[in-house]
């Protein structure tokens, strides 16, 4: 199902403690209040994953980057909602959180899905000489490097109007942690006529082998 961002208000984030019980329990204050912008929930395969992204919030607020956080708010027609946790994946002043929950593992947390069927992907085109990059939010100038020597396909969601696309990549040399919610990402490959495939505006939603990533859907 494709994830379609919904606008959002009066959003408060708060810092996860995974609290077992027992005693008095902590006291957590809320390191955002009164925020808007959008979340969106979506899947892929065995996947579900959870995005936030937030607008301007001011200077001063202190957020961790890849450190766990759970939102809550309202959709603009007043509905509530509450996040699962998430990774934060950007402090700057429009904050982004992000997580993927992979339904067939042993410690996932359960995910409501009805009677929806979670679809495939269709491979469009197979591509080689992968390159993953991951620019840098403005006002930063720059890129880091996250895959080199990769292979896979391009592909798109079985569901959703338009259709999700991305790429699946398989192999190559990683460079540090991929993770998740993971945004500005640029995608280079060859195809097999020999001809070289830009894919930029993604976002990781799936670290695993293969990772998988697809286009943001904005507004």
């Amino acid at each position: 199902m494709q994830a379609i961002p919904v606008k959002v208000k009066n959003v408060k984030v708060y810092p996860y403690i995974d609290w077992k019980g027992g005693g008095v329990g902590p006291v957590i204050l809320p390191v955002i209040e009164g925020a808007s912008g959008t979340y969106a929930v979506g899947t892929l395969i065995m996947s579900v994953f959870y995005n936030l992204d937030l607008n301007s919030i001011g200077q001063g607020t202190k957020l961790g980057m890849h450190q766990r956080y759970i939102a809550t708010g309202e959709t603009e027609d007043g509905t509530p909602f509450t996040t699962p946790w998430m990774y934060c994946t950007n402090t700057s002043d429009q904050p982004q959180f992000g997580r993927t929950i992979r339904m067939n593992k042993q410690d996932a947390e359960s995910v409501n899905m009805g009677n929806s069927v979670v679809p495939a992907y269709i491979t469009l085109g197979a591509l080689t000489d992968i390159t993953v990059s991951q620019s840098f939010p403005p006002p930063a100038i720059g890129e880091i490097m996250l895959i080199e020597n990769g292979s896979g396909n391009v592909i798109a969601t079985r569901t959703g109007t338009p259709h999700e696309m991305g790429v699946e990549v398989k192999g190559g040399k990683r460079y540090g942690t991929l993770r998740a919610g993971m945004k500005n990402i640029m995608i280079t490959g060859k195809t097999t006529e020999g001809k070289m495939v830009t894919m930029g505006n993604l976002t990781c939603v799936s670290p695993d082998e293969p990772a998988l990533f697809l286009h943001e859907f904005g507004f």
